[in-house]
């Protein structure tokens, strides 16, 4: 075809107002996001189904721009050292205990600390403090972030008699998690054992502990009904409160769209209504497991939780001997206590 009759044909069109045809939009090529954790992948544990229901809801907003893969049960990292994979991108999500990374910033202590709350209510608020704020900044600095805010509470299961207040841990060999736990049941006579949830049940089965807290989730999902006599369940009040988000890393983080980012962020946000029924109903679930396993199921009065104080005060001070320079993001937790 000769210039002047293309030109010609062109003309032709563009008077007879056909369209040209416009080049495609790009679409952008789907993320697989990796999404560590430590349980086994069952829905019945309340920390699993809203991180399920995290995954759904961001492939539904980004109409499968973005996809979550679970790796459960420590197959992509070990738990207690998931916020370094978090750091170094191994893991790209993860719903992680954050006491786990104390070691690597100590103001994670804080959110373990025993004696600060005595219930649900009284953590759900904190998500919203000054306190917590400084604690997520320090998060981020090293690493990761906070997408959607999880709580859980623990009771206490023994090999014996129940767990009630100091005089029922002397002699025995105890599990908890955080140092300051740790260093409160040292001075009520117990002997501290350290080691993470997923090593419980075997210890309790060799004998290697006589008593053990951990978090509701992990007292279902490591059947650790099995081994135990006795349960003090957390429903009314305890001494073990803790956090367990969903979490990014931050290398995961910047390589998102600032579409793709508000995206996680909202629908984290939108999870959250949820925690504090989810955390509640997670007790009351576990506390019948175990009675329905033959476990003496008891749960702590206010007389027993008061008991503990002296102890946790004690380990108040030692933190804040250990860190002054995050002794004061602990006052403002201790003055806005309930």
């Amino acid at each position: 075809m000769s210039k002047t009759l293309l030109r010609g044909t062109l003309a032709a069109v563009l008077l007879a107002g056909l369209p040209l045809a416009a080049p495609l939009a790009a679409k952008a090529e789907p993320i697989t996001l990796k999404l560590a954790h430590q349980w086994p992948q069952d829905e019945k544990d309340y920390v699993v189904a809203a991180a399920v229901k995290f995954a759904s809801e961001v492939e539904k907003r980004t109409n499968g721009e973005i996809k979550i893969t679970f790796y459960p049960a420590q197959s992509l990292a070990k738990a207690s050292n998931t916020h370094v994979a978090l750091k170094t991108g191994t893991v790209d999500l993860a719903v992680y205990p954050y006491i786990y990374a104390a070691g690597a910033i100590p103001e994670m202590n804080l959110i373990l600390m025993p004696g600060i709350w005595k219930t649900h209510d009284d953590v759900f608020a904190f998500r919203k403090s000054d306190a917590w704020k400084k604690i997520e900044a320090k998060a981020e600095a090293y690493g990761f972030k906070t997408l959607s805010w999880i709580q859980i509470s623990g009771g206490v299961a023994s090999s014996g008699a129940p767990v009630h207040g100091p005089d029922d841990v002397k002699g025995k060999k105890v599990r908890a998690a955080g140092k300051y736990m740790e260093a409160a049941l040292h001075d009520a006579g117990a002997t501290p054992v350290s080691m993470p949830s997923s090593d419980n049940y075997n210890a309790m089965q060799l004998g290697l502990l006589d008593a053990m807290w951990t978090s509701s989730s992990s007292f279902g999902a490591f059947r650790l009904y099995e081994v135990s006599k006795a349960y003090t369940s957390p429903e009314e009040y305890s001494v073990y409160f803790t956090i367990e988000p969903i979490a990014i890393s931050m290398k995961t983080w910047e390589k998102l769209t600032p579409a793709q980012q508000k995206i996680l962020m909202e629908v984290g946000a939108s999870l959250e209504p949820g925690s504090l029924a989810g955390a509640k109903e997670e007790d009351a679930r576990i506390a019948k497991e175990f009675a329905d396993h033959g476990v003496k199921v008891t749960k702590m009065s206010l007389k027993e939780w008061d008991s503990w104080q002296p102890f946790f005060k004690r380990s108040h001070e030692k933190f804040k001997a250990d860190f002054p320079q995050a002794a004061p993001i602990l006052d403002m937790m201790l003055a806005g206590k309930s």
